[in-house]
């Protein structure tokens, strides 16, 4: 193969691979996320949300918190995320409350939970759960494997 065969075949993938993209480019505009598609973060900054399979998933086990003090709660939610792991669960439900009863601003398991989610090895992608699985005093988590 000699330097114009290499340049044609490279000038031919380049093209395939410009019009590709200009395809999803299409997509996005089409299906771009809407305002709804969006959650907030603590920061009130949008996040996107995970995608509707991590959604869908029902939950294989639970975690209730209600009555705990962070320090309790901190170990039940690691040892609850090493467990569903070494369990082979791929997602999880954590229940901390609304935390209408903290002192503080912020409800303090809500605060915990965050916190082991981003120590954790085996938490994964996360987000709120349906209304009738605890909402924004709630949850969910994926497992890694």
């Amino acid at each position: 193969m000699n330097f114009e065969d290499i340049f044609k075949q490279w000038e031919r993938s380049s093209r395939s691979q410009k019009k590709q993209n200009s395809r999803f480019d299409n997509l996005y505009e089409k299906y771009a996320p809407t305002e709804e598609d969006l959650q907030k973060d603590e920061g009130g900054a949008a996040q996107p949300t995970p995608g509707p399979a991590a959604q869908a998933l029902e939950p294989e086990d639970t975690l209730d918190l209600h009555g705990l003090t962070a320090e309790e709660a901190e170990r039940q939610v690691l040892e609850f995320l090493e467990d569903a792991s070494r369990r082979g669960l791929r997602k999880v439900l954590i229940i901390h409350g609304k935390g209408h009863h903290s002192q503080s601003r912020e409800p303090v398991l809500k605060r915990v939970v965050r916190t082991c989610l981003e120590r954790s090895p085996h938490a994964g992608k996360s987000g709120r759960p349906k209304r009738e699985l605890g909402g924004s005093g709630a949850v969910w988590v994926m497992i890694k494997r």
